[in-house]
Parts: structure tokens; sequence; C-alpha cells
């Protein structure tokens, strides 16, 4: 496929949201039945394959490409991974822990996944706070609160499924201070470059997250 067919095609499906909802409902569906399921294993050796997915399909339907769109996801992607670095080899953050091999290759110990999982995070849900017609502080301050209240979601469901192990199979307090410095420097620097965020899927993106570890946290932790 040639550059010029190639992006004929992207347009065509960028055309269609409704394909993209759709994929990622599936895909997030689908997971939920299958972690619970006989073949869980199966399932969750996925994850990464899913994460990568979930982002390619955000780019894909990205209303319009910028600078500002690459620089927010480089500095996302390397202040999460730098930070998680830090808490993996130092304890500093977040905390101690560890990541198996569950979400695929690593560097320093850090799955390379990881640093995409915090602007898929930060992406969706600057793309629900953002737009709102609120002075910019709240709308950073109150971004920073709804991701920190996603991982509290996320942390018992990622243990359970092997994604990273706390010392003492304790989540400390720690972790959720950082996540909120991490979160709020990201929303800054959003903010900051003016990040246009017009995307058709993101928000769908953002309830699925939510609906996933809320659902697991019911039927698989309780």
């Amino acid at each position: 496929m040639t550059s010029t067919n190639l992006r004929t095609f992207i347009e065509s499906i960028k055309a269609k949201p409704l394909i993209g909802i759709l994929i990622i409902s599936a895909f997030y569906f689908f997971g939920i039945i299958g972690i619970l399921s006989n073949y869980s294993n199966w399932f969750i050796e996925k994850t990464a394959f899913n994460l990568s997915l979930s982002f390619i399909i955000l780019l894909i339907y990205q209303e319009k490409y910028s600078w500002s769109l690459l620089w927010s996801f480089s500095f996302c992607f390397l202040i999460g991974f730098l930070a998680e670095y830090l808490g993996v080899n130092f304890g500093l953050i977040f905390g101690n822990y560890i990541y198996p091999d569950t979400l695929g290759p690593q560097i320093g110990g850090v799955p390379i996944i990881i640093g995409v999982n915090w602007f898929l995070i930060t992406f969706c849900v600057a793309s629900l706070i953002f737009p709102l017609k609120w002075n910019s502080i709240l709308k950073i301050i109150f971004a920073t609160i709804l991701t920190v209240l996603i991982d509290v979601l996320i942390e018992p469901v990622a243990m359970e499924l092997n994604f990273w192990n706390w010392e003492n199979d304790q989540v400390p307090f720690q972790n959720y201070v950082g996540w909120a410095v991490i979160s709020f420097l990201i929303f800054c620097f959003y903010y900051f470059i003016k990040l246009q965020i017009k995307n058709e899927v993101a928000k769908v993106l953002l309830i699925w997250q939510v609906v996933f570890f809320a659902i697991l946290n019911l039927l698989l932790i309780s």
C-alpha cells in the first residue's frame, strides 16, 4: 500500500468514528468477559496489545495532527516512564513495586507500554475536562483528581492480574500522591502548549477504562 493509499484509507476510516467506537467497545467488553472466564491468562497476556490498539485508534480519530500533539505525547511518555523507572528501581515517587513480564517488553524494569498508558489516560481525561467553560486552574486540578480516582480503580485489579506487584501487597498512599503530582504536571503541559483535543473516541475510551476496572473490582476482587 502506497503512502497516498494509506492516507486515503485512514481518512475514510476517520470519517466513520462509529467504527473506532465499536472496535474499542468490543475489545474492552470481551476483555472483561475473557478475564472472568477460564481463559483469563490468554486475555491478560493480550493487555499490551489492547493498549497499543487503543492508542492507534485514538490517534486515527484525532481530528487534527499538530506539533502540540507530538510534544504532548513525548512529554507525557517521558515523564510517565521516568517516574515509573524511579519508582521501580529506587522506590521514589510512587513507592516500592515491581513489574513482572505481563505487560510486555521492558526497559530498566518498566514496560514500554506504560508510557503509552500514561498518555491514554491523561489524554482521555483532558478530552472530557478541558472543553468545559471553567477556570484553567480548576480544570487542571479537576483533571488531576479524576486521574487519581481512576488509579484507585486500577490498583486492586492490576495486582490481581499481575500487571505490577507492590511491596507487602499494599498500595501506599505515596502512590496516589505520586499520581497526583505527575498528572498535574502533564495537564499543566497540555494546557501550556494549548493541546487541541478534538477526538470522537477519546471519551468512549475513557468510559470503557472506568467500566473495565469498576466491573473487575466488583466481580474479581470482591
